[in-house]
């Protein structure tokens, strides 16, 4: 039994690949709460989607090899990269434009200026190149004013 279950959920296909998303609430923004790790499907959010559903529209999904997720058996296909395209993906058929995450460990890794998720409460670095849009400040800072209306 679950605190709260899912308004919508569904699969995207990327690559061949099945990821598994859940949506939660219809708030605005959207908080997307992004696998944790790479061996740690959504259910690990579930003490804070109910709340957080409450308020906000959340989107949860499974990371490739977890939970309801495909598991490619190559190694390349866990690569951060791959992880930043399912995000987006997933982003893509829930018709979230842009979003607030609590957690996104691949921005050192992965160019941010084309990621449009704006994490709560830290500051991501971004790397050197074009500005940013997207990384530049918390859910309540002015600088993700635009992301929030």
């Amino acid at each position: 039994m679950r605190a709260l279950y899912p308004d919508e959920d569904g699969y995207v296909d990327r690559d061949g690949i099945k990821i598994f998303y859940e949506i939660y609430g219809s708030g605005r923004p959207t908080v997307v709460l992004m696998p944790t790790w790479s061996i740690i499907h959504s259910r690990f959010w579930k003490m804070q989607i109910p709340y957080l559903a409450r308020h906000f529209r959340v989107v949860t999904f499974d990371g490739r090899g977890n939970g309801k997720s495909g598991r490619p058996a190559e190694a390349d296909a866990y690569a951060e990269s791959e992880f930043v395209k399912d995000t987006l993906a997933v982003m893509d058929v829930t018709e979230t434009q842009s979003a607030c995450s609590s957690v996104f460990p691949w921005v050192r890794s992965e160019p941010c200026c084309w990621v449009p998720i704006t994490p709560i409460g830290w500051r991501a670095p971004c790397s050197s190149g074009p500005p940013c849009r997207s990384h530049q400040g918390t859910l309540s800072g002015p600088s993700t004013r635009s992301m929030i209306d």
